[in-house]
């Protein structure tokens, strides 16, 4: 019996990667430093990350669904998840507006709260106005 090849990209994606492309380089052209600032982080943008990933059902080439990262703050989030989830980098595929609002709120605060660029333990619980 001779086997059919699978095909590496599926046929929709294929379609879907060269607005990907040209709406990648935008986002990083337009996006000038890292939008996380995690310890280690380089401040120039090489990556695009979607906060509600496709596999949760997020669009790859929405602009609110994304953040342009540098590579050490991408890998660090991709590695943690549960960190991820919890400071706003990443969301679960129940996500509504209000949660995808309750992210935005948690990664302003961690991005521009801690002034360090480094995840503090005490900033946790803080209440914060937005």
């Amino acid at each position: 019996m001779k086997r059919s090849r699978i095909n590496p990209v599926s046929a929709k994606r294929a379609k879907l990667n060269p607005i990907r492309a040209s709406f990648r380089k935008r986002i990083l052209e337009e996006r000038m430093a890292c939008e996380a600032r995690i310890r280690g982080c380089t401040m120039m943008p090489t990556d695009v990350h979607e906060i509600k990933t496709r596999a949760r059902g997020g669009s790859i080439i929405d602009e609110h669904n994304v953040l342009a990262l540098c590579r050490s703050c991408h890998v660090f989030i991709t590695e943690n998840p549960g960190w991820a989830v919890e400071t706003g980098f990443v969301v679960h595929s129940w996500a509504t507006e209000a949660d995808m609002r309750a992210a935005q709120r948690a990664r302003f605060k961690f991005t521009y709260n801690t002034n360090t660029a480094i995840y503090l333990e005490s900033d946790k619980d803080e209440d914060y106005d937005f």
